[in-house]
């Protein structure tokens, strides 16, 4: 009986370490559509409710003519965009220049909830493209770590073994 348990408790460990990170992680994802004479569109799609901070650094030529954020949520600065996180799922803000911005706005975001970092990236390259379809790019979050599930698991285990070895000197 107490190798069922262990081996029941073993496989439960096995599948949270496994499913946990698969779950928690996600995507910052940019992605550019064409919006007229030299205008693109850049949507940025947060998988989840955060507070995070995201700095979009533009080409040379690039103008931000209008972010959906409230102004007090964002700031720009010649060809660099921070925009505050506050809850948002999508983004988007609106850029004029000479060149297609895909694989040329390059960005990094800071996640202060769960303590990630990462770069977004516009792409693998400077094409340009002017087809209707989005380009699309992102970089992987990480995560969740996998220490504080071990730990957790462990704990649990040990508790069970001290109340059954407790139930077992009362009787």
């Amino acid at each position: 009986m107490k190798r069922g348990y262990l081996i029941a408790g073993i496989a439960a460990m096995v599948v949270v370490t496994i499913l946990v990170p698969g779950v928690s992680a996600g995507f910052l994802e940019r992605s550019v559509l064409p919006a007229g004479d030299s205008t693109y569109r850049i949507i940025l799609s947060i998988p989840r409710e955060t507070v995070a901070g995201i700095t979009e650094t533009l080409p040379s030529g690039m103008e931000i003519l209008e972010v959906s954020l409230p102004p007090d949520q964002y700031h720009a600065e010649e060809t660099t965009l921070y925009l505050a996180v506050i809850g948002e799922r999508e983004i988007t803000y609106v850029v004029k220049g000479p060149i297609h911005p895909a694989g040329a706005i390059h960005g990094t975001w800071t996640d202060y909830i769960a303590g990630e970092t990462g770069m977004v990236s516009g792409g693998v390259d400077n094409t340009t493209s002017h087809t209707g379809a989005p380009d699309t790019s992102g970089t992987p979050r990480a995560g969740a770590s996998l220490l504080p599930v071990l730990a957790g698991t462990g704990l649990v285990f040990a508790g069970a073994a001290l109340s059954r070895k407790r139930g077992r000197d009362e009787s």
